[in-house]
C-alpha cells in the first residue's frame, strides 16, 4: 500500500508539472524554457554525454571552442542526468526533446524525493504529500528554470532518508541509499557536491546518539567520503586543466552571487502572485519561501512546548547564564549604535567600541546562538533530537551560508567575518561563485519541516484532514505557481546538415545565444565548432570574437590554418552583412550552398600556420617602469608573477606605459603577457621607441587580436603577446593605446623586453 500511495504522490506532482509547464509540454521539440541560453547550453552538454564514454579522452574535448581541448572542464558535466536524459534521447532522437522531458521530470522526482523523507519523519501520507510540493514547487525553483543542475536536487531528500533509515533501524540499506545518493547528486551539480556534506555533518552532529556517537558520525563520514570518491576523477581533471589556465572566481564575482538577506521578501520575476514582490533583486537571490510555508512552521512552533525534563547542572548554568547575558549586552550594544550611532566604553581599563555592525553582528549571532543552543529549549530540543528544530536550524544556517562571504542586508554588509569565509579555504570552494544556491538545502530542510509543522497541527484521525490537506496545497501552489518562459528552439542548418565534412565556424560569434545554437546545431552535423559558451571562455575566443567583429581578414587566415573547414553565416542575424562582407570578399574561401537565411564558405586550401615569435636573446633588465594610470600597480608588470597585473581600467586613448632599459642599446623583441587576463588585450597598441626620451619613433601601431589569438594557442596559460623590434636601439619604449574600450580593461601580468641574437 505504501508503494501506491508513493506511486500516486509521483503521478500527482506529475501532474501539476504539466499543468504548470503545459505550453513546453505542447512543443517539446521546439521550445525551450526559461530563455536560450543556459538551457541549450545544457541540452548540448547532455547529448555529448551520449555521444562520449565519460572520462575519456574524446569526452574531455567536446566538439565546441575548437581547437581548445578539455572544453567539458570549463563547465558542469551533467553525468548524473545520464540515467534521466540518455532514454528519452535514444528513443527520440532529439536532444530538445530529451531535454525537455527530464526539465519536466525534475519536478516531480524531486517532490517524490521529498514525499519520501517527509513520510520517514512522520508517518503520515498529507503530511509527506504536502512536503513534496513545497519542495518540488517552491518558489526558489522557478528562478532556477534556466539551471536543470539546480533543479536535479531530488537525490538531497532521498540522502537524507537514507540517514533516518540507517540509524532509526541499523539498516544497512538506509546506508547504501545514503551514499548512492550522495553520489548520483554529486555528479548532477558540483555545487551540491560540495554543499551537501555541510548538511549531512550538521545531521550527523545532531542526531548521533549520545553513547558511542563517534561510530555513528565515523560511519556517515566514511560512507559518504566513499560517495564523493565517485567524482574524483572528475575533480582531479577540473583541478589541472583550471590550474594551467589560472581559471578561477574573483571574490567580487562570488559577492554578487551571493544572497542578500532582503532575497527572502523576494519572489522570481515568473511567479504568477509574488513575481513583483521585489525588495532586493540580483543573481540568482530571491529566496522567498512562500507565505504558506512560514505560517504552517509558525503555527507548530506556536503550539508547541518543551519542558525540560532533566535539571541543568551548576556548570551548565553558569554557561547558560553568561551566555545569555553576553548575548543580551552585545544586542543591546548593537541597538543602541543602530540608534545613536558609534560608541566606545570603557570598563576597568579594558575599551569597547563600536564603529561597524559589520565588525559586531558576527560576534553577536555566535553569542545569539550559543545562548539559544544551551537554553532548556534548545537542550531538550538535542536531548529528544528533534527534527524539526534540526531542520529548522539547520535552514538557518544554509540561509547564512548562501549569504556567502560578506553577509549584506539591501546591499549593506552586516559581516565582515562569516562561515563561508572559512569555506572558501577548502579546496574547489574557490571554483564556486554561487552561494546563494545553499538555499536549496535549505528547501531541503523547509519541505521536511512542513511535514513536521503539519503532522503537528492536524490529528491523522480528525475530521476534515482532506479539506484541510488540499487547502495548504492550494496555498502552497499559489506561492510557488509561475508563468513559464519558452523559447524558440535553435533552428536547424540543412546546408551544414549536408554539406559539413570538418571543423565549423558560425558567425555572428561572440553573443552567447549565438554560440549555444551553434553548438546544439553541431548534434546534428557532428561537426567540431569553433563557437562556443560555457562558465568560462576559451583562451582564444576573446580575440577571435573581436576581431572578427572588426573585419580582420587575418584572423580567417589563422582559422583555416587551424584545420577550419566551413563557415556558416547566419543570414537572419542582423550583423550578418557585415560578417558575409568579410567573408566573402576574401580569396581563402569559396560560397559552396546558400539559401535565403544562410550561406556556407569552404576554405579553397589550407593555409601554411604562421610560425609564433620566438626571441632566443636575453632579458633586458628594465631600470624603471611607469604607468600614466593606475602606476602604484605598475609593479606588478614586473614582478614574475603572472597571476598579479597592472592594468589601466577600462581602455582609453593615451594610457601607457613607459620602459626604460637604463641606456641604449638593440632591442629583438617585446613580450607582453597577459595570463589570466585573456580578455584584456589592448584593442590598438601603438610600440614607440626613443633613445633620449624627447624624440619619438613608432615602429608598430595597430590592433593587436591576432597576436592574443596567437598567443591563446602557442602559450594558453601566460597568453605572451609577441613584437618583433627587428634590432631597433633605443634606451626607452612606450607602449600606447591608441583605441578606446570601455568593456575591457588593458591589462599586463608580465612585460618583457630581449635583445636580438648577432
Amino acid at each position: 500500500m505504501r508503494r501506491y500511495a508513493a506511486g500516486a504522490a509521483f503521478v500527482s506532482y506529475l501532474a501539476v508539472t504539466v499543468i504548470l509547464a503545459f505550453p513546453l509540454v505542447r512543443s517539446l521539440s521546439v521550445r525551450f524554457p526559461s530563455d536560450p541560453a543556459d538551457p541549450v547550453l545544457n541540452a548540448w552538454i547532455l547529448w555529448w554525454n551520449t555521444q562520449a564514454l565519460p572520462l575519456t579522452e574524446q569526452w574531455w574535448h567536446a566538439p565546441a571552442f575548437y581547437p581548445t581541448p578539455n572544453i567539458l572542464a570549463y563547465s558542469e558535466h551533467l553525468v548524473g542526468l545520464i540515467p534521466v536524459y540518455a532514454p528519452f534521447y535514444w528513443i527520440t532522437g532529439s536532444p530538445v526533446v530529451a531535454y525537455n522531458v527530464t526539465f519536466i521530470l525534475t519536478f516531480p522526482l524531486s517532490g517524490w524525493a521529498a514525499y519520501l523523507l517527509g513520510w520517514e519523519l512522520t508517518r503520515r501520507r498529507d503530511a509527506a504529500w504536502l512536503a513534496g510540493l513545497a519542495f518540488a514547487f517552491a518558489p526558489y525553483r522557478m528562478d532556477q528554470l534556466a539551471h536543470i543542475q539546480v533543479l536535479a536536487s531530488f537525490w538531497m531528500p532521498l540522502a537524507l532518508l537514507g540517514l533516518h533509515r540507517y540509524l532509526r533501524v541499523g539498516s544497512g540499506k538506509g546506508l547504501i541509499l545514503f551514499g548512492v545518493a550522495t553520489a548520483m547528486q554529486g555528479l548532477s551539480n558540483g555545487y551540491f557536491l560540495a554543499f551537501l556534506p555541510i548538511l549531512v555533518a550538521l545531521w550527523a552532529l545532531w542526531f548521533s546518539p549520545t553513547k558511542y556517537w563517534w561510530k555513528s558520525v565515523g560511519t556517515i563520514g566514511m560512507t559518504g567520503g566513499v560517495a564523493t570518491l565517485t567524482s574524483l576523477p572528475f575533480l582531479l581533471r577540473y583541478q589541472s586543466v583550471h590550474e594551467s589556465l589560472g581559471l578561477n572566481r574573483t571574490a567580487m564575482e562570488v559577492q554578487s552571487y551571493s544572497a542578500d538577506l532582503t532575497g527572502l521578501l523576494s519572489g522570481a520575476p515568473h511567479l504568477a502572485l509574488w513575481g513583483e514582490f521585489d525588495w532586493f533583486r540580483q543573481p540568482e537571490g530571491q529566496l522567498f519561501p512562500g507565505v504558506a510555508v512560514v505560517v504552517l512552521i509558525g503555527l507548530a512552533l506556536c503550539q508547541m512546548s518543551w519542558p525540560s525534563s532533566q535539571a541543568a547542572s551548576s556548570t551548565l548554568r553558569v554557561i547558560r547564564v553568561g551566555a545569555t547575558t553576553i548575548a543580551f549586552m552585545m544586542t543591546v550594544g548593537l541597538g543602541y549604535y543602530l540608534i545613536a550611532g558609534p560608541w566606545q566604553v570603557s570598563i576597568f581599563g579594558l575599551t569597547l567600541a563600536l564603529s561597524s555592525v559589520a565588525q559586531w553582528f558576527p560576534f553577536t549571532l555566535l553569542a545569539l546562538t550559543l545562548s539559544l543552543l544551551v537554553s532548556p529549549v534548545g537542550l531538550e530540543a538535542y536531548r529528544r533530537r528533534s527534527p524539526l528544530a534540526f531542520y529548522l536550524f539547520a535552514g538557518c544556517v544554509l540561509t547564512l551560508l548562501a549569504m556567502g562571504p560578506y553577509p549584506s542586508v539591501a546591499g549593506t554588509t552586516i559581516m565582515n567575518y562569516s562561515p563561508y569565509l572559512g569555506l572558501m579555504q577548502l579546496p574547489g570552494f574557490d571554483g564556486l561563485r554561487v552561494p546563494a544556491r545553499f538555499w536549496m538545502l535549505a528547501l531541503v530542510c523547509l519541505s521536511a519541516a512542513v511535514a513536521i509543522a503539519y503532522a503537528r497541527l492536524v490529528r491523522s484521525g480528525g475530521h476534515g484532514r482532506g479539506v484541510i490537506c488540499s487547502i495548504v496545497a492550494v496555498f502552497i501552489l499559489i506561492d510557488g505557481w509561475a508563468i513559464i518562459p519558452i523559447v524558440p528552439a535553435p533552428v536547424r542548418s540543412e546546408i551544414l546538415n549536408a554539406r559539413a565534412s570538418g571543423p565549423v565556424i558560425e558567425l555572428p560569434l561572440g553573443w552567447r545565444d549565438d554560440d549555444v545554437a551553434a553548438m546544439l546545431r553541431s548534434a546534428e552535423h557532428h561537426q567540431p565548432v569553433v563557437n562556443g559558451h560555457s562558465g568560462y571562455t576559451a583562451p582564444h575566443y576573446s580575440a577571435l570574437a573581436y576581431g572578427l567583429g572588426h573585419s580582420r581578414e587575418e584572423l580567417l587566415h589563422e582559422l583555416g590554418a587551424r584545420g577550419v573547414q566551413h563557415i556558416r553565416i547566419d543570414r537572419a542575424n542582423p550583423e550578418a552583412p557585415h560578417y558575409e562582407s568579410l567573408v566573402a570578399s576574401s580569396t581563402l574561401l569559396r560560397l559552396v550552398a546558400e539559401t535565403g537565411t544562410e550561406s556556407l564558405y569552404e576554405y579553397r586550401d589550407v593555409p601554411d600556420i604562421a610560425p609564433p615569435l620566438l626571441f632566443d636573446g636575453p632579458s633586458i633588465s628594465l631600470s624603471a617602469v611607469t604607468a600614466n594610470t593606475n602606476n602604484h600597480l605598475v609593479h606588478f608588470a614586473t614582478d614574475g608573477d603572472p597571476s598579479t597585473r597592472w592594468f589601466s581600467g577600462a581602455q582609453d586613448m593615451g594610457q601607457q606605459l613607459l620602459l626604460d632599459l637604463g641606456n641604449s642599446q638593440p632591442l629583438g623583441g617585446l613580450i607582453m603577457r597577459l595570463g589570466r587576463y585573456r580578455a584584456d588585450f589592448p584593442r590598438m597598441l601603438g610600440i614607440e621607441l626613443s633613445t633620449d626620451g624627447q624624440s619619438w619613433e613608432l615602429v608598430r601601431g595597430g590592433p593587436t587580436d591576432v597576436e592574443a589569438l596567437r598567443a591563446s594557442f602557442q602559450d594558453p596559460e601566460t597568453m605572451p603577446l609577441a613584437f618583433d623590434l627587428k634590432g631597433q636601439t633605443a634606451r626607452y619604449l612606450r607602449l600606447r593605446q591608441m583605441a578606446s574600450e570601455q568593456d575591457f580593461y588593458w591589462s599586463v601580468a608580465e612585460v618583457e623586453v630581449v635583445a636580438p641574437v648577432f
